[in-house]
This record gives structure tokens, C-alpha cells and sequence, in this order.
């Protein structure tokens, strides 16, 4: 079936007007005067819209002559009546919708496994926009529904209907993928029995009210019901507007709505009309996306992430633009005649940009993933806090970008026919044959000479943009990462053999996995020597965020034989690659599974088994440092099972014990060797901690608490808090600036509050023996005030001596409270929720 042959026809019945037929240059007062927009509808003296088996409908209105001397009070009966009638529409359009997505997930779920029923390619053909326009009519309805439900007849809705117009181009990039749809589905009815079955049985239920038995339909007919619905919703609005009293606040707006929805179907009737008379009206020679992805571009010395896309003969390069108050998108930077293009062996990529693909030290990589696991721990124990997580969950995006800027390390060339070099880099092996394979078969296919104009060129790269499947970069904060669908912990592959060779060879197996979209290798095998069915060693792999795990065999390059060798010879080779689906529920037992994975001519057998780890087990494995000094509170306290760091409570509790008499304390400084021994004893964790305390001068006790507090990665009072405090101490209004001040603390991360006030009340009480120590709580806020609130933000004065006097400011303030917010009472453990 011909899905704009079928579309066409529709919509011609309807009477939907081409393009310059529209209503655009109508003055508002004019719009019952034109000629009708579905001027093929049956019209009787009494109204519009007749009882169609198509609209379902009962509503006669009568014609807007007749409305001008309607009494307004039936003509607000009738637009409630419209109203309800649209919102039932709604409802059965949703069902639908709800029907056409039933068998996307265990499709997608068989997809990665040795037996799908369709490739994932084919999935995202058939279903593409579908997701969203369910979201988008499920929307649309919620709030049409809270709109009528408050009774008000003048309640106004225009701006709904303005919000559901607006976002039409959904359907336009549905419309156009229609044929490729419709296409995939008659194809892989007739080649897949299992297929078939699904496609064929589609149980479709007329509403969740109904208690009729659910109706059997066809996912070709569910996939028409997008391109039927538009234009009912069009037909019902104009209906909406008729009986609109002039006078009400909807009616101009509702005007406005019905030329937007209007021009919209006016556009796409153009479209069809362009297409209705092509048996095959979307081939391979059409011009579409194939394949889109992030990559790092390198160019000029510097690493930039990019939104790549590859269509039927050219390849775009998009940068991220980003605009103040609007939503991020991507911009076309350069693009690329597939025919001009050739791809480059790593040899000449080496040879020709070497300093340009310098790799980041395998080091920085690990600090900033063990970073990122800590910044992780301390964004869910904010959130069990109630605490907000905005200043974490930018430090989150920072890190992860940082990692996917750096990290990748996997050249994909490009060379001109002018002899411009465009280099690119990925983190997976897997991902970079996907690319080169895809192209040079876009190249073996044949490409024609390239004429396309620029206006041309920007519409096929916004059709690309539309279709795109990256929808979002690899990020946490773009998962939800306890969503119950990835998996965290240990996965322990046995391989058993690989079968299939027809000779003996020199084989081995890489292993990928992903992190929220983000592949990356994470083992590898030793080298299987001379045989026919090797047999692979165990692997430990560790997993976060992880939903599929690649296999890649490989030929060692110095097993081909001679005739072999050529341009790329040195390098080893890839014979074949699988991806497979972690699914969650598989491994909820921590029994082996057996799972075969055919590759090509082999076939690969091997047991896997998964064993659930915590943050912290994660963050253990990162090889982050296990110390107390310079780790950011959260992850100390997390770590040691506390409210408030073992090393401020082995501290202060020493110096209450011998040290509050003691003239001077926390303004004489300690030995500095001495208080370096004392810090690598807290930081190893030894035994050796409690003696040395002891044992050691007060001063240097004192002195490692402050060295502690001035080695945190940020202020206790926070980085983001900090200009706040000193902003509002100013304040001359004592009882404003004491409310401020004290909202302000109580905003602060729980760990830091409970040190902020344990440390607090330490000093008041130093303060209490001022006659024999000489520490007022003056003395003691310009020993702490520096140390807790560190030196000045950037753009605040660069005056030191000033910013001092700021700092002593606010501490005193505390230190100066009668009261002070008491402790957290709330005695929970808050590395319970992160074990699980």
C-alpha cells in the first residue's frame, strides 16, 4: 500500500486547500467569510458537519450567518459540547497510539539478542515519532481535560490547542518517514513468520471505560491514524471556533490556531501532491538519514564534540549552538560530498596529523572517572536530604564532558578531493567499523555527481536533524540513572570457545560496554594460538549505567598469510562484531547464563554472570584515593559511615580534652612536620591515629584540623554559597540579615551543616575559657573566617585585606548566635539507600 496514495486521498476528501490557498492574509474579522477550509464536507442549512462515520460526530452547527443572532448562552452549550467531543477524540486517539506502541519494547528487547525479530534499524523505521506523539496528544489531553473539568464555561483554551499547533512539525517528520515505514512493514511481514504474527494481531481496545471485547487490527492501519487524526483535529477546532462567542477571550487566539493548523495541512496536502503519482514514491535514491552520532572532532590542535550525520551521498559535521533563553541545538559547521570523500588507513592519519591526536594521560581519565562515581554519591545523599542538586549536577555535566571530550582516542579519517583532512575520534573499536563500513557501502552502491544547491543542502541536513536518533549526548544527567533498566556491578564472562573457522588462525576478543550510551573496550582476551575452536579465558568487567555488552573478534595481523598484505597490512583485523542486550531481569539470580553469540561464519559461546554493586563498591574500584584530606566531605562521611568526619571529631575531641586552656589555640601554629605525620595517619587509616593525637602537641592537632579544612576541594560553606554569605552580612537590617544568614546556612550540603555546626559550638565553647586561652569569638572567626570561606569569588573585589574583614564578618555572625540550628536529628545511614 502506498501510504501518500492512501494519505492523499484523505485529505483531498476533506477538502484540505494547497498551499497559497490558506487563510494567512485573512483579516481576523474576515474569517467566516472566506471560503469554507473543508469545503467538501456535507453542508445543510443547519451546519457544517454532518453525521460522518469519520468524525463520529452529532454536531450540527449552524452556519456563522445564522450565529450572529444566536443566543450566547446555546452557543456556549455547543462549544462545550465540541470541547468534550475533542477530548473524547483525544482519548481514542491515545488508545491507539497506546496499541501501536505495545510491541515496540520486546521488539527492541529481541533486537539484541541471537534471534530478533527485527534489527533495530527497522524498529526505528517503523516507529519513528511514534513515542512522541504519544507523549504529545497524552499532554495535549491532560491538560484539556484539567481545563474542563474546572466547569468555568469562560475557563479559556486556546492556549492549549496553541501549545498542541505548535509542535506540529512531529507530524511533518512522521509524514515523511511514512513510506519507509509502511515499507520495512510490508517487507518484513512477508520474510518473518514471527513478524508477521504481531503485525497482523494488533489487539486494539476503543477506550479504557469500554467493556467491549478488544478489536484485532493491522500496525499498517495503526500507522495511518496519525495522518487521520491531524485533520480531525483541524475539522473540530474550526467547529470550536464557530461556536466561540466573538466576545469570549479564546476567540482571536482560536483564530490564529486554526491558520497554523490550517497552513500546516495545506503544506503537507502539497507535499503528497508531489508524491501521490510515484508507485515507489520513497527510494534508496532518495535522499535520508542513514546514521548519526557524537564524535570529537580534532581540528587546529583543540578537541570539539560534534553531532555527525551521514545520509545517502553527504556527511554533515554539526556543531552544539547555544542560545541565551532558548533550547541548545545543533548548527551544520562543515559538510562533506560522500563522493569526494575518501577514508583514511590509521597509517595515514599517523603520518599526516600526529601531534593533533595526542592522547590524554590514562591518569587524568581515571581521576575524572573517579570523580565523577564520587560526585555521583554525593548528588543521592543531597537528595535524601531534600537538599537541591543543581550545583552538583553541573559539576556532573562538567565532568562527563570533560570524559567525552578526552577520553576517545580512535581515529576515523576523512580526506577531501581537495586534499582537506577532517579527523575524528571514538572510544569504540565497534563504533568506528560501523562508520567506515557504512560509507564505503553508500560508495559501492553508487553516487552521483554532486549538484545540490545550498538551499538544498540546509533542507537535507534539517531533514537529517528531524531523524536523527542521537537525540541527547551520552550523559548521566540526560538517564535516569535508577530507572531499574541498566545494570551496576560486576559482569564475569567465561568464554568457552569460537567456533566456525575453516582454519586455523591467530584469534582474540575484545569486550565493550556501555555507560548511558557511552561505549568504550573494557577487556580483551590473550592471543588464541593456531586453532580451530579456541577456547578464551575469564574476564571481570565492571559496569555502570550499562545496558549492552559488544563482542569483537579479531585476527592478529601477523598470521596473514603474504597475498594478504597491503596498504594496511601491520594492523589486526576485524572479522566480526555483536552487540547483545544486558537485560536487567535476565540477571537478577546470580547463576551463570549460557549465551550464544553468532558472529558472521563463527559463532562464540560463553557463560555470564552478574553480581550487583553499590557507589561505594564502584567507587572503591575506581582507584580514587582512599583518603580523608582533600576529598570533597560528602565522600568521607559516606565513606566512614558517619554524620560528620572522623578526622574534625578525633580533633576537636582532643582539643576539648587537654586543650581549651591552652593560650593561643588555633592561633599558635603547630610544627609543620609534625602535622603532616598526623595527616598521613588519618589519611592511611592506621591504627597508629589515636596514639599519635595523644602523644602530639595541641597545636599540631589544632593545626591538622584547620590544614583539613583548607584542603577540601571547596569552601564548607560552598562555592556556590559563598558570595551569597558575603553579600548578605552587609545588610544593615539586623532582623533580615539574621533570617537570610541563617536560610542561607541551612542551605548548605547536610554533611557540611553538621560539621558547620559541631565546629560552631566547639568555639563557643573554646570562647568560655577566653581569660586563659585569649580566644574571643573575634579571635577565633579571623583564625576561621579565611580557612571556611576561602578567598575571594571571581568578580568580587580583588581587595584581600577587605574580603578578611567580610569573611570574619560572617563567621562571627554564627559564632555571635545565641542558638544556632540544631543537628540533623535524623539518625539514618545514608549509605543504606546508595548499597542498593
Amino acid at each position: 500500500m502506498d501510504i501518500y496514495l492512501e494519505a492523499y486521498r484523505y485529505l483531498a476528501v476533506q477538502g484540505i486547500p494547497v498551499s497559497g490557498e490558506d487563510t494567512e492574509d485573512v483579516e481576523d474579522d474576515q474569517v467566516f467569510t472566506q471560503e469554507p477550509v473543508l469545503d467538501s464536507v456535507v453542508q445543510s442549512d443547519s451546519g457544517y458537519i454532518n453525521q460522518s462515520s469519520e468524525t463520529n460526530g452529532t454536531l450540527s452547527p449552524l452556519r456563522p450567518e445564522a450565529l450572529m443572532d444566536e443566543d450566547p448562552n446555546k452557543q456556549m452549550q455547543r462549544r462545550k459540547m465540541v470541547l468534550h467531543k475533542l477530548l473524547e477524540n483525544e482519548r481514542v486517539y491515545l488508545t491507539k497510539l497506546g496499541s501501536l506502541l505495545l510491541p515496540l519494547r520486546p521488539l527492541k528487547a529481541a533486537a539484541y539478542t541471537s534471534q530478533p525479530v527485527l534489527t533495530s534499524q527497522e524498529i526505528q523505521a517503523i516507529f519513528f515519532k511514534v513515542p512522541d506523539l504519544y507523549e504529545l496528544h497524552q499532554d495535549f489531553c491532560g491538560k484539556l481535560q484539567e481545563r474542563l473539568g474546572s466547569g468555568d464555561p469562560l475557563q479559556p483554551v486556546a492556549d492549549v490547542f496553541q501549545q498542541l499547533v505548535s509542535q506540529f512539525g512531529i507530524y511533518h517528520a512522521f509524514v515523511s518517514n511514512c513510506p519507509t515505514a509502511v515499507e520495512t512493514v510490508e517487507r518484513c511481514v512477508q520474510s518473518r513468520e514471527q513478524f508477521r504474527m504481531i503485525a497482523q494481531e494488533m489487539r486494539l481496545k476503543p477506550s479504557k471505560e469500554s467493556k467491549e471485547m478488544p478489536v484485532t487490527t493491522t500496525l499498517e492501519a495503526l500507522l495511518l491514524q496519525p495522518v487521520n487524526h491531524i485533520t480531525k483535529v483541524t475539522l473540530l477546532i474550526r467547529e470550536l471556533l464557530v461556536n466561540t462567542p466573538s466576545d469570549h477571550n479564546d476567540y482571536i487566539a482560536l483564530q490564529k490556531v486554526l491558520r497554523d493548523s490550517n497552513n500546516f495541512l495545506s503544506a503537507t496536502k502539497q507535499s503528497l501532491d508531489q508524491r501521490s503519482g510515484d508507485q515507489n514514491p520513497f527510494t534508496d535514491k532518495d535522499p535520508h538519514l542513514v546514521k548519526d552520532g557524537f564524535m570529537v572532532e580534532v581540528s587546529e590542535g583543540s578537541r570539539k564534540l560534534r553531532h555527525v550525520f551521514l545520509c545517502t551521498d553527504l556527511l554533515f559535521c554539526a556543531k552544539l549552538r547555544r542560545l541565551p533563553g532558548r533550547q541548545a541545538t545543533f548548527k551544520c559547521d562543515w559538510y562533506l560530498p560522500l563522493e569526494d570523500a575518501t577514508l583514511q588507513t590509521p597509517s595515514e592519519i599517523q603520518l599526516m596529523a600526529p601531534s593533533t591526536l595526542q592522547a590524554v594521560a590514562q591518569k587524568d581519565i581515571e581521576v575524572a572517572r573517579a570523580k565523577l562515581i564520587q560526585t555521583k554519591i554525593e548528588m543521592q545523599l543531597e537528595q535524601n536530604h531534600n537538599k537541591g542538586t543543581e550545583r552538583l549536577r553541573k559539576k556532573l555535566v562538567e565532568t562527563e564532558t570533560w570524559i567525552l571530550v578526552n577520553s576517545p582516542a580512535i581515529p576515523l579519517g576523512l580526506q577531501s578531493r581537495s586534499g582537506k583532512t577532517y579527523i575524528f575520534l571514538l572510544s569504540s573499536d565497534y563504533e568506528l567499523h560501523d562508520w567506515k563500513d557504512t560509507i564505503e557501502q553508500l560508495k559501492r552502491n553508487g553516487l552521483h555527481p554532486f549538484s545540490r544547491t545550498p538551499c538544498e543542502v540546509q533542507a537535507l541536513f534539517q531533514l537529517c536533524y528531524n531523524q536523527r536518533t542521537a537525540r541527547h549526548q551520552p550523559l548521566h544527567c540526560n538517564s535516569d540513572e535508577w530507572d531499574g533498566n541498566t545494570l551496576r556491578g560486576l559482569l564475569t564472562i567465561k568464554i568457552h570457545s569460537v567456533s566456525g573457522f575453516k582454519e586455523a588462525c591467530n584469534v582474540y576478543c575484545c569486550l565493550e560496554s556501555d555507560c548511558h550510551g557511552y561505549f568504550e573496550k573494557k577487556a580483551q582476551t590473550s592471543i588464541l594460538l593456531l586453532s580451530k575452536n579456541p577456547v578464551c579465558d575469564e574476564i571481570d568487567i565492571s559496569l555502570d549505567g550499562a545496558q549492552f555488552l559488544r563482542f569483537l573478534l579479531w585476527e592478529q595481523h601477523d598470521f596473514r598469510s603474504t597475498a594478504e598484505k597491503g596498504q594496511d597490512y601491520g594492523t589486526d583485523r576485524l572479522l566480526a562484531k555483536k552487540q547483545i542486550w544486558l537485560d536487567p531481569k535476565n540477571f537478577q539470580c546470580k547463576e551463570w547464563r549460557n549465551v550464544s553469540v553468532g558472529l558472521k561464519e563463527q559463532e562464540l559461546r560463553c557463560l555470564l554472570k552478574f553480581q550487583p554493586q553499590s557507589l561505594s563498591e564502584l567507587d572503591q574500584l575506581t582507584g580514587a584515593s582512599q583518603g580523608t584530606f582533600g576529598i570533597p566531605i560528602s565522600i568521607v562521611t559516606f565513606r566512614e559511615h558517619s554524620r560528620i568526619p572522623q578526622v574534625v571529631l578525633r580533633c576537636v575531641e582532643e582539643v576539648e580534652r587537654r586543650g581549651m586552656t591552652e593560650l593561643g589555640i588555633y592561633r599558635v601554629s603547630g610544627i609543620a612536620t609534625e602535622i603532616q605525620a598526623l595527616r598521613a595517619a588519618f589519611d592511611s587509616d592506621g591504627t597508629e591515629t589515636l596514639a599519635l593525637l595523644k602523644d602530639c602537641d595541641i597545636h599540631v592537632v589544632a593545626g591538622t584540623l584547620k590544614l583539613y579544612l583548607r584542603s577540601l576541594p571547596e569552601p564548607l560553606l560552598t562555592t556556590e554559597l559563598v558570595p551569597l554569605f558575603y553579600r548578605t552580612v552587609g545588610l544593615e537590617d539586623r532582623a533580615s540579615k539574621d533570617t537570610q544568614m541563617t536560610s542561607l546556612l541551612c542551605q548548605v550540603p547536610q554533611p557540611n551543616l553538621n560539621t558547620l555546626l559541631y565546629l560552631f559550638n566547639h568555639l563557643k565553647r573554646v570562647t568560655q575559657h577566653e581569660e586563659l586561652n585569649k580566644m574571643s569569638l573575634h579571635n577565633l572567626a579571623t583564625v576561621f573566617g579565611p580557612t571556611l570561606l576561602r578567598s575571594n569569588p571571581e568578580g568580587e573585589s580583588t581587595d584581600i585585606s577587605h574580603m578578611v574583614v567580610v569573611q570574619v564578618q560572617v563567621i562571627f555572625h554564627f559564632l555571635s548566635k545565641e542558638t544556632l540550628p540544631s543537628l540533623d536529628q535524623r539518625d539514618r545511614q545514608d549509605s543504606v539507600s546508595l548499597e542498593t
